[in-house]
C-alpha cells in the first residue's frame, strides 16, 4: 500500500472516530443497562432469608424486549453512520477524490462499523461474567450462557449490519437508508401475510392462516432474536446467517463499484430501481388497502375502494420521494397502467379458472375429514385432545364424512357473506384422501341458516365423544374429588370425596354431556348456576359449568339434598 493510500485510510478512520465513535459508546451503555445493571440490582436487593435470586433461564431472560431493540436498531445506526459520506454530495465528491479504491474504501468502512458492534459486545460479556463470579450469589446463569449470548447476538447484529450496508449502497439519503432497512427486515413475512390475506378475499374458502404458520416469524430477524429465549440457534442456522452476511458484504462491494458518484442526495442511487420502487410501493399499498377494508367491512365494494385509494396514495408518495417534490400529479398515466394490470390480475383470480373454490373431493376418495375452527390443528394433529373441550376433530365414520362433505358442498353453492357483527362462526373443513393428498378450506358462516348441518355433525356420537375429555375412553385419570362452587362467590358449596359417590355423580354428568344440545356447544348463551371442578388422581384438574342443561346432575343433587346449598 502506497504512503498516500495509507495516509488516506488513516485519515478516514480518524474521521470516523470523531464523527460516529459515539455509536460504540451508546451501544456499550445500552448493553450494560440491559445485562450488567440488572445483575447488579439483583445482588443489591438479595435477601438470604427470602432467597430471592432471579430465575433467569438464560441471558435473554434478563431484559428480552430491551435486548431485542438494541440488537435490531444499533446495527442499522452503525451502517448509516459509516455510509453517511456517500449520501452527502460534498462528502461523496471529496472522499471519492482520495487515492483509495472503492473496494478498499468500503471494506475499511464496513470493518470500522463492525468494530462499533463487536467491541461493546465483548466488553459487556466480560463485565457480565465478572459480575456473575464476583458477586457471591447462586446465579442461575454462568459464563457458558454469557458466551452463547455473545455469539448469537454478534451473529444477529452482523447480519442486520450487512443487510443495512446493501440498502445503504442502493439509496442516496441517510433517512431513506434507515427507513428502508427497517421495512425490508420485515418485508419477507409482511408481503406473505398481505398476499395470502388478499387471496382469502378473492378466493372463497382460501385458508390464509394455514400458510401463515408460526415459522414465518423466524424470517424476521428481530423476532427471531426475541425467540432466542427458548429456541437457541443451531450450528446450521449460525452458518447460514454468517454466509448470508458474507453474501451481503460481497453484493454491497459489487454494487458500490458501479454506483454513480452523483447519486448522493438522490432517493435511489440506480435509475433502474426507481420504477421498481414506485410500483413496488403501489403494489404493497394495494395489498394493505384490500387487507384493511376487506377485514373491516367484508364487502367487495369496500375492498375495491381500499385497493384503489391506498395504491393511489402509495404511488403518489413514492413519486414524491423519487422526484423530491410534491408536484407529481401529472404522472398519472403510470398509475392507470398499474391499476389496470392489477385489476385484471385480481379479476382472473376471483373468476377462479382453475376451479379452486368448487373443488370438493369425491366421497369414495376420502379417508377422513377434519371439522373445526383452527387451521393449525389440521397441520399439527398431535395438538388435538389436550383440552377439556376439543372443537377441532378428525372424523372417520362414514356418516360424519358424508355430513361434512354435504356441508362443504352447500357452502360452495351458497358462498354466504354474512355481516361482520352477525351471529357467525368460523368453519374449517379439511380432507385427508386415500392417496395421501390433503385439502383444506376455511369459511365464515352465519349460524342460524346452517344449524341443521352443525347439529348433524356436532351432535353425532363420534364428535361428542371426542369433544369432551370426560367422554373420551381413557381420556382422564380416576377422579378423586368433585367440588361444586357458587358461581357468584366462588365458595365451595358441595365437596364429594367418597369413590362411590364420585362415580355415581360422574355418570350423571356424562349423561348430561351426551344430551347437551349443539346450540349450547356452539355458544347459545347459557345461564351458569355453578362451577364443577374435578380433581384427578394424577393431580390435574378440569372444570365445566353447571347450567340448565345438567338435568341429571341436578336430579342427583336434589336426591341427596345438596341442590339447596348451590342455590343459596
Amino acid at each position: 500500500m502506497s504512503a498516500k493510500r495509507l495516509s488516506a485510510n488513516r485519515a478516514m478512520w480518524t474521521q470516523n472516530v470523531r464523527q460516529i465513535g459515539w455509536i460504540a459508546i451508546i451501544h456499550l451503555l445500552l448493553w450494560l443497562a440491559a445485562i450488567v445493571l440488572p445483575i447488579g440490582l439483583s445482588y443489591s436487593q438479595y435477601d438470604p432469608k427470602v432467597g430471592n435470586v432471579p430465575q433467569w433461564k438464560n441471558v435473554y431472560y434478563i431484559s428480552n424486549g430491551f435486548e431485542t431493540l438494541i440488537a435490531w436498531l444499533v446495527p442499522i445506526l452503525a451502517a448509516a453512520g459509516v455510509l453517511r459520506y456517500m449520501h452527502e454530495k460534498r462528502s461523496a465528491d471529496f472522499i471519492h477524490s482520495l487515492p483509495i479504491r472503492r473496494t478498499e474504501l468500503l471494506v475499511g468502512q464496513v470493518l470500522f462499523g463492525w468494530m462499533l458492534l463487536i467491541v461493546p459486545l465483548a466488553v459487556t460479556a466480560l463485565a457480565a461474567i465478572g459480575c456473575l463470579y464476583g458477586l457471591d450469589l447462586p446465579w442461575p446463569i454462568g459464563a457458558a450462557d454469557v458466551g452463547r449470548w455473545f455469539g448469537e447476538t454478534l451473529v444477529m447484529e452482523t447480519v442486520i449490519f450487512a443487510f443495512s450496508i446493501v440498502i445503504g449502497v442502493l439509496v442516496g439519503q441517510s433517512v431513506l437508508h434507515i427507513v428502508l432497512t427497517n421495512i425490508f427486515l420485515v418485508f419477507p413475512a409482511g408481503i406473505m401475510v398481505l398476499m395470502f390475506s388478499n387471496l382469502s378475499l378473492l378466493l372463497y374458502g382460501f385458508p390464509d392462516m394455514y400458510y401463515l404458520s408460526s415459522e414465518l416469524e423466524q424470517w424476521v430477524m428481530p423476532i427471531r432474536y426475541a425467540m432466542l429465549t427458548d429456541q437457541a440457534m443451531s450450528a446450521g442456522e449460525i452458518g447460514m446467517l454468517l454466509l448470508l452476511s458474507l453474501l451481503f458484504f460481497g453484493l454491497s462491494i459489487w454494487l458500490y463499484e458501479r454506483r454513480p458518484t452523483e447519486a448522493a442526495g438522490q432517493a435511489l442511487a440506480f435509475s433502474v430501481l426507481r420504477p421498481l420502487f414506485v410500483y413496488g410501493v403501489a403494489f404493497c399499498s394495494w395489498l394493505v388497502g384490500g387487507f384493511y377494508f376487506g377485514n373491516v367491512e367484508s364487502k367487495w365494494s369496500w375492498t375495491v375502494f381500499g385497493y384503489i385509494s391506498f395504491s393511489l396514495i402509495g404511488y403518489a408518495i413514492a413519486q414524491m420521494v423519487i422526484a423530491k417534490t410534491w408536484r407529481v400529479f401529472h404522472r398519472w398515466k403510470g398509475y392507470i397502467a398499474f391499476a389496470g394490470a392489477m385489476g385484471v390480475i385480481c379479476l382472473l383470480v376471483h373468476l377462479d379458472p382453475l376451479g379452486y373454490e368448487q373443488r370438493v373431493p369425491a366421497l369414495a376418495d376420502i379417508k377422513q375429514v377434519y371439522f373445526g375452527q383452527s387451521t393449525m390443528n389440521f397441520e399439527h394433529p398431535e395438538m388435538i385432545g389436550r383440552s377439556f373441550q376439543e372443537v377441532d376433530q378428525f372424523l372417520r365414520s362414514q356418516d360424519n364424512i358424508k355430513a361434512v362433505r354435504a356441508f362443504h358442498e352447500q357452502l360452495v353453492h351458497d358462498q354466504p357473506s354474512p355481516p361482520r357483527f352477525a351471529n357467525i362462526r368460523t368453519v374449517v373443513i379439511g380432507y385427508v384422501l386415500k392417496d395421501g393428498t390433503r385439502l383444506l378450506r376455511r369459511y365464515v358462516v352465519p349460524i342460524e341458516p346452517y344449524m341443521p348441518y352443525f347439529q348433524r355433525i356436532m351432535g353425532s356420537k363420534e364428535y361428542k365423544q371426542q369433544y369432551y375429555l370426560l367422554l373420551r375412553p381413557g381420556g382422564y385419570s380416576p377422579i378423586r374429588q368433585v367440588t361444586i362452587r357458587n358461581v357468584e362467590t366462588g365458595r365451595a358449596e358441595v365437596v364429594l370425596a367418597e369413590p362411590k359417590e364420585i362415580e355415581s355423580f360422574v355418570q350423571a354428568l356424562k349423561q348430561d354431556l351426551w344430551n347437551e344440545p349443539v346450540e349450547d356447544i356452539i355458544g347459545g348463551g347459557r345461564a351458569w348456576q355453578g362451577n364443577i371442578e374435578l380433581l384427578q388422581s394424577d393431580g390435574d384438574s378440569f372444570s365445566l359449568p353447571l347450567d340448565e342443561y345438567n338435568l341429571h346432575v341436578r336430579q342427583w343433587l336434589e336426591e341427596r339434598h345438596m341442590w339447596e346449598k348451590i342455590e343459596k
